[in-house]
């Protein structure tokens, strides 16, 4: 019984924790870099699906615009006042929803889009974060294009290529 005593005296005074060690710099700073690497990595990624984000954004908004042109050309049977010196027309009071998009695609990308219209034909194009362009015109496309094409080409305005 003596000698187990003796053994439980011994297993009870020795401290199984020095309490007088910390961290040594060298684990700090590699804790630190470790942290910092997935920070970056994270904010890379982040980064890339908010400018996707904002991408779509841009699309949404011009595929809007094919709705106030229909109700334009019913309206005033011409596609003319949808645009302004190359740009859309804000001005129009009857829909205001132009100056609305007009200003969060400026606020995207820094450009108003591009705008050409005449009587029976229109086109509106966006450039985009990632590339390419985000184009719709009076034939019913909206989609990607991977040029500037909303321009006045043998005399029709469309996002063909």
């Amino acid at each position: 019984m003596k000698f187990f005593r003796e053994k439980l005296k011994v297993l009870i005074d020795y401290p199984l924790i020095k309490k007088d060690e910390g961290f040594t710099l060298i684990e700090v700073l590699v804790v630190v870099t470790i942290i910092a690497v997935l920070s970056a990595i994270t904010l890379i990624s982040v980064g890339h699906y908010q400018d996707k984000a904002d991408d779509v954004v841009i699309g949404v908004d011009l595929s809007q615009i094919r709705k106030i042109t229909a109700m334009l050309y019913t309206d005033e049977h011409s596609y003319e006042n949808i645009c302004f010196e190359e740009t859309l027309n804000d001005d129009l009071i009857e829909y205001p929803q132009l100056k609305i998009i007009e200003n969060k695609i400026e606020e995207i990308i820094g450009a108003d889009p591009d705008c050409f219209s005449v009587k029976r034909e229109y086109c509106v194009q966006s450039e985009l974060i990632l590339g390419d362009y985000f184009c719709v015109d009076s034939t019913g496309f909206a989609g990607e294009i991977s040029g500037e094409y909303c321009a006045d080409k043998d005399g029709e305005r469309n996002c063909s290529q």
